[in-house]
């Protein structure tokens, strides 16, 4: 281990050593290839100088040309079917100063001439020959065509196309006239100057370092500027695309070849260079990178080893001061960094677990000492400042309100089907609802927590002196708390908030009064956000009384549920509208609600055991609930079991009583005296309930069911018997037939006396 982080650090200089190196190298390869790259970009450009300087050239013989063979002189002359007339010489005059003209116009032509097909002679821009002295005067001196080619050559269809008829024998060929070229009677010829375009070509900085060739659209060659020792040499099958680069030998050297094409006559334009022209500035730099690299291996290694000696020796006297504290193994330990890095951990460790504890402590007492002040339990003067200071509570002001949130149900928030204990599933219920909470009150004061019998106390230290707005603040807070915590944890809380006090000594009362404001949860039901300034002037008369009492008995002994359900949401509401109902008063509404509908079932016709488990869940249930809106829902559930009960009773009883009734009614229709009130003494019903009961079960009025009854008997009577319409009127109960005739035609739409004769409505 005594050298081991040593050589390692060693290694590691070494290694950072060798990163200039491996880049110097790769900057040379680099450099090269962008040399490489450079030089042939540069022989590009300079070529297509070359082929826009030739290009122009030649655009601008093609035009001369062109103009030439739309001269009217021209035209004239080539179209004459005699030429051994007078006037002959006369055009052929004016034709050869045209030609003259023409040739004087641009310096790149020797001479021109129109060859006249069927003559066999020229006119040049002096003179008229015949096609053998022609061919003498402008061609013959060129070893590289014949007199028998030359004429051939002369013969053919040309549309302004650039030909060689030897090496130094160019020429630009054009049918004359042009309208006509397929049987042109003539050829315009011009031939051009050579040694003036290699000259041109010359005076470009790539003709000066190598040699620039012309090649044809067929690859064979035009003209050549510069060296052409070696011309033959080179592979022109190569040169396939419009432009590109290759090399080769060029006799023993080698050579870059750069090429373009011409859109204007398909022609390429090559450049050759030798390579060792930019090679020599390759082999300089590659000169100048090695003499970096042996400065940085003689020079930076030795200094690589001394830094390193020099920056281990600290780390050497650290390792002899800390290797006997160690408490682990020292023979695991790899080098001096593990030792130390082991030393650090297990002091970390150390540190860790002592601040842990001594912050866990710290925060149990200062929670302990905040629940003691809001229950007005600390001291006071001298020693409450120093308690203060000790647990870090600095109050920028000095007014103070206190919110209180109970926790209800939030088994939604959990689904790990009792994976987690009910201790650790409270206390991740608290961190939520602090965090949350002190986020939204801290944006606008400061607020310090505590847990207080269950319940999670927020102490506000107030920030602004508007009281109204500070209370309408907190009170929007508490909503929004609750609005996040409900909505996105599912936990269920009910928020008391106290009113705004000042000095320290008004913080026990502010904690009274969110207590207060909790515990009225009983009366408006949980999940309430309760301020103090709702219930601190609460009603303290109970309205009861005893004529609505009697009249929700009746309703319950008739099984009357909406009636019912109807005059205890009257209590209740009338006693909460015109003010806030104390917590004790809502309590004694709801045992008198209670203790009414049990009264109300002892004066039921029941059997000794009948709702006696429903009064026992009732009484079960009632214990159970923890706020007034809870025991209203059992006590609608439980009178809608009662009125249920009594109208099954009631249903029973008037199935009996309607087949009685309506049976009494058919055997008694002859009774003139038959009423309401005949049947109500005889079944001991008052009239009104009676007639109301009979439209009930029958759909009718009673004087409609009976009058009715009454007609079908008297049909059955007139068709069975022959007995007269005034005896028929006594045995169906009309006192007289003008009665009868008058309720018969009301029902039936015909009279008594039609209905026997058959007629009908």
């Amino acid at each position: 281990m005594k050298r081991s982080v040593f050589l390692f650090w060693l290694y590691s200089n070494l290694t950072i050593l060798c990163i200039p190196i491996v880049i110097t190298m790769l900057v040379l390869f680099q450099s090269q290839h962008l040399l490489s790259s450079e030089v042939i970009r540069s022989n590009k450009a300079l070529l297509n100088q070359v082929k826009q300087s030739l290009d122009n050239q030649f655009k601008d013989i093609k035009r001369m040309g062109l103009q030439l063979s739309l001269d009217p002189k021209v035209i004239k002359y080539v179209n004459q079917a005699d030429f051994n007339n007078s006037q002959v010489k006369i055009d052929t005059l004016d034709l050869i100063t045209s030609l003259r003209s023409y040739a004087a116009s641009n310096g790149d032509i020797n001479d021109l001439y129109v060859y006249m097909k069927k003559g066999h002679f020229g006119v040049t821009t002096s003179t008229m020959n015949q096609d053998e002295l022609l061919f003498q005067l402008l061609h013959g001196g060129n070893k590289g065509i014949t007199m028998k080619q030359w004429s051939d050559s002369m013969e053919k269809i040309y549309y302004g196309n650039f030909l060689q008829f030897a090496d130094d024998d160019m020429v630009y060929m054009q049918s004359l006239p042009i309208q006509n070229a397929s049987e042109a009677p003539a050829t315009l010829v011009v031939t051009l100057n050579a040694e003036r375009l290699k000259a041109a070509i010359s005076n470009i900085q790539i003709a000066q370092a190598g040699s620039v060739l012309i090649l044809d659209s067929t690859n064979k060659l035009l003209m050549t500027a510069g060296d052409s020792d070696h011309v033959s040499d080179i592979d022109f099958e190569q040169i396939r695309s419009a432009e590109g680069t290759f090399s080769q030998k060029w006799g023993k050297e080698e050579v870059t070849i750069s090429y373009v094409s011409s859109v204007e006559n398909e022609w390429k334009y090559v450049s050759i260079v030798p390579t060792k022209i930019y090679s020599a500035k390759v082999s300089q730099l590659r000169s100048w990178i090695y003499a970096g690299l042996f400065l940085c291996i003689f020079v930076g290694g030795p200094m690589s080893i001394w830094l390193t000696r020099r920056h281990y020796m600290p780390i050497r006297r650290m390792v002899d001061l800390v290797s006997p504290k160690v408490k682990s193994n020292l023979e695991g330990i790899g080098n001096e960094f593990s030792l130390l890095q082991s030393f650090m951990s297990e002091n970390e460790a150390l540190q860790v677990t002592a601040n842990r504890t001594i912050q866990k402590q710290q925060d149990v007492l200062r929670s302990h000492f905040l629940a003691r002040l809001l229950k007005g339990r600390v001291e006071s003067g001298s020693a409450l400042a120093q308690s203060m200071e000790s647990f870090d509570l600095r109050f920028e002001s000095n007014r103070f309100a206190v919110l209180l949130f109970h926790i209800g149900d939030y088994d939604a928030l959990f689904n790990d089907n009792g994976s987690r204990d009910a201790e650790s599933k409270l206390q991740y219920v608290y961190y939520i609802v602090t965090n949350i909470t002190e986020e939204l009150i801290g944006r606008k004061h400061t607020v310090f927590t505590t847990e207080v019998d269950g319940m999670i106390a927020f102490l506000v230290n107030i920030q602004n002196d508007d009281e109204a707005r500070t209370k309408q603040d907190l009170i929007d807070i508490a909503q929004e708390a609750q609005t996040i915590i409900q909505g996105k944890f599912y936990i269920q809380l009910t928020i008391g908030i106290s009113d705004i006090h000042p000095l320290l000594t008004g913080i026990p009362q502010g904690f009274d009064e969110a207590l207060e404001a909790l515990e009225y949860k009983f009366v408006i039901g949980p999940s309430q956000i309760i301020p103090f300034d709702r219930i601190k002037r609460p009603k303290n008369e109970l309205y009861y009384p005893l004529d609505m009492e009697r009249q929700l008995i009746n309703h319950i002994r008739t099984g009357q549920y909406e009636e019912a359900m109807e005059a205890v949401s009257e209590l209740i509401v009338t006693n909460v509208s015109d003010g806030t109902l104390s917590l004790q008063l809502g309590k004694l509404l709801m045992f008198e609600l209670i203790g009414t509908i049990l009264k109300a079932i002892e004066h039921l016709d029941q059997g000794p055991n009948e709702l006696a488990v429903e009064k026992h869940a009732l009484i079960k249930q009632l214990t159970q609930c923890e706020s007034f809106v809870e025991i209203e829902d059992e006590i609608y559930k439980f009178l809608k079991t009662v009125c249920d009960y009594v109208d099954s009773k009631k249903k029973s009883h008037n199935t009996n009583l309607k087949d009685q009734v309506l049976s009494y009614i058919d055997e008694h229709l002859a009774d003139m005296d038959l009423s309401l009130t005949s049947l109500s003494l005889k079944f001991e019903v008052n009239a009104p309930y009676l007639s109301r009961f009979i439209k009930e079960q029958s759909g009718e009025t009673f004087i409609d069911y009976v009058n009715k009854q009454r007609v079908q008997l008297a049909k059955q009577l007139m068709t069975e018997t022959d007995d007269t319409i005034t005896d028929i009127t006594q045995k169906v109960g009309f006192s007289n037939s003008n009665t009868f005739i008058r309720v018969f035609k009301r029902y039936e739409g015909i009279t008594p006396g039609q209905f026997r004769k058959g007629d009908q409505p």
